[in-house]
């Protein structure tokens, strides 16, 4: 390489050199002005509340549900028995035991969440037989005894292969002959549990089926809707209690939120919610109770969604609308000669004041109206886009000052 092409390499690079170090050191950061499009929402976390009836029990005994959790049922239909008299309490807690095993196992979702992929569940079954195995041949039961035995050994030989439909059918037979025993040995007296009203069933219980009077849910504070979690910590189940009917149609979302948040619905406001990241659907501000830097809300929706009736709590999503307009950084905007504005720099580093209308505003960031016609008296130009916004707030502040001395 010539001597004279390194020289002219040398200048290039000294040249790119200064150039960098130049641009690291001015102060004149900018960010182009570009439309963008937000959507104003808030989030947060809340309980689900609904009208819900209990179904109660006027005598002491085993009850034995009839329908599954989650069945639609009508007013007065049949959704249990009673099993009431003089029983023995230890067949009593076995037959309470091994029905609810049976409704675990007929409502599983999947025979491999059953078998195959859950080594527990299988784990269980086998003590439970192995239980069995043990109890008739104490009772010198031995008949029973070996036909337990025989289904312990397909168990276990089926907790090392691919879980079937058979493992599940030998479980549930042997689980339902074994209810069958008890029940012809416990006797007593059977009586039906109607639905006192129609919606879904439920066996499952929290201490909050109660919340949902519309009278109570209007005064509800913030106090009020974070003691629910308490509430559910604290339940205990009460044995004339054997379950509940949920209406599906009208649920409740009640929430703490931020006051700033809340300044920007009011009751009687029509609103799209989703809950769980599902779809949105339309719904109605209940309630807005603000107490300080927070604010309890309640939401009140007219609308089926699914699995809601098995939820108590859920994160939500109000979407209040949005807006389209130029990007602003929370630091560049300025107020000039009582005109709000930025300061813009052009290809020549020349710096001017733009005003600008602005539609929206957050903490990191404002919203400009864009295509803004100044008003009357305004010597400023209206910002446009793709101008070069200053945004370092030190140059901005030095420009005010510089603006304001040559004024």
């Amino acid at each position: 390489m010539s001597k004279s092409i390194r020289n002219i390499l040398l200048v290039v690079l000294l040249l790119a050199l200064l150039s960098t170090v130049s641009y690291c050191a001015s102060p004149y950061d900018t960010e182009s002005a570009q439309i963008v499009e937000i959507k104003d929402t808030i989030t947060g976390s809340g309980f689900i509340l609904r009208r819900e009836t209990l179904v109660e029990k006027n005598i002491t005994g085993v009850f034995e549900p009839l329908v599954k959790d989650g069945t639609r049922v009508g007013k007065g239909s049949g959704v249990g028995t009673v099993i009431s008299g003089n029983l023995d309490k230890k067949l009593a807690v076995k037959l309470s035991e091994i029905t609810e095993r049976i409704e675990e196992i007929k409502n599983s979702d999947s025979i491999a969440n059953l078998y195959a992929s859950d080594d527990a569940r299988i784990y269980s079954a086998m003590k439970e037989i192995s239980a069995s195995v043990r109890k008739f041949s104490y009772d010198e039961n031995f008949l029973r005894a070996a036909e337990y035995k025989n289904q312990l050994n397909a168990l276990i030989e089926k907790k090392y292969s691919q879980g079937s439909l058979d493992s599940r059918d030998d479980l549930l037979v042997s689980l339902e002959a074994e209810k069958y025993s008890i029940e012809q040995q416990l006797g007593g007296i059977r009586s039906e549990i109607v639905a006192p009203a129609a919606g879904i069933f439920y066996t499952t219980l929290d201490g909050l089926e109660s919340l949902c009077d519309e009278e109570t849910l209007l005064s509800y504070t913030v106090e009020d809707i974070n003691s629910f979690s308490k509430t559910l910590k604290a339940y205990e189940e009460d044995d004339l209690v054997v379950g509940k009917i949920s209406d599906n149609y009208t649920w409740y979302i009640a929430a703490v939120i931020p006051a700033t948040d809340a300044s920007k619905i009011e009751a009687g406001e029509s609103i799209s919610i989703s809950v769980d990241d599902s779809q949105f659907i339309k719904a109605t501000v209940f309630s807005v109770n603000a107490e300080g830097e927070d604010a309890a809300i309640i939401i009140k929706c007219n609308r089926n969604v699914e699995g809601i009736t098995e939820k108590r709590t859920a994160d939500f999503e109000i979407e209040l609308g949005g807006c389209s307009g130029i990007y602003i950084p929370a630091p560049s905007l300025r107020v000039l000669d009582n005109i709000t504005g930025v300061y813009v720099m052009d290809a020549n580093n020349s710096t001017y004041f733009r005003c600008v209308d602005i539609i929206y505003e957050s903490k990191d960031y404002y919203i400009a109206r864009n295509k803004y016609t100044p008003p009357d008296g305004c010597n400023y130009k209206a910002l446009k886009v793709h101008e070069d916004i200053l945004v370092n707030p030190e140059a901005v502040r030095n420009l005010d000052e510089n603006t304001k001395e040559s004024k």
